[in-house]
């Protein structure tokens, strides 16, 4: 008999341009302040990684809705699903310039912190 590998299912629902929530967990990341900039990133990969340090299962799939338009419900966003720490490992980023583009996440490195008061 084979042992059955079940992994997490995350679904994420997008709500407009910059906001996103977990379902199962209620989780929200709202990136509205930052929409009037010139490059703006997708609220996913950001959600994505709050759940990893939250502890959830990096290995789980994301499945990522949005409210239908043209009926009740919700229809998905992508053909497929993704892993976790593969939305945790990206930024999805648009621009004046460019349309959108998938690049790899790099956090900012703990010199480039804010300067001590004094």
């Amino acid at each position: 008999m084979i042992p059955a590998v079940i992994t997490a299912m995350h679904t994420i629902e997008l709500i407009g341009s910059y906001v996103a929530r977990h379902v199962e967990s209620g989780l929200t990341v709202d990136l509205t302040s930052r929409r009037n900039r010139s490059t703006t990133k997708g609220p996913i990969s950001p959600l994505c990684r709050k759940l990893v340090e939250l502890g959830h299962d990096p290995d789980g799939t994301v499945h990522v809705i949005r409210k239908a338009l043209d009926r009740d419900g919700h229809i998905p966003v992508f053909k497929r699903d993704r892993a976790l720490k593969a939305w945790a490992g990206v930024d999805c980023v648009e621009s004046e310039t460019r349309s959108l583009y998938v690049q790899k996440y790099r956090p900012f490195p703990a010199a480039v912190g804010a300067l001590p008061k004094g």
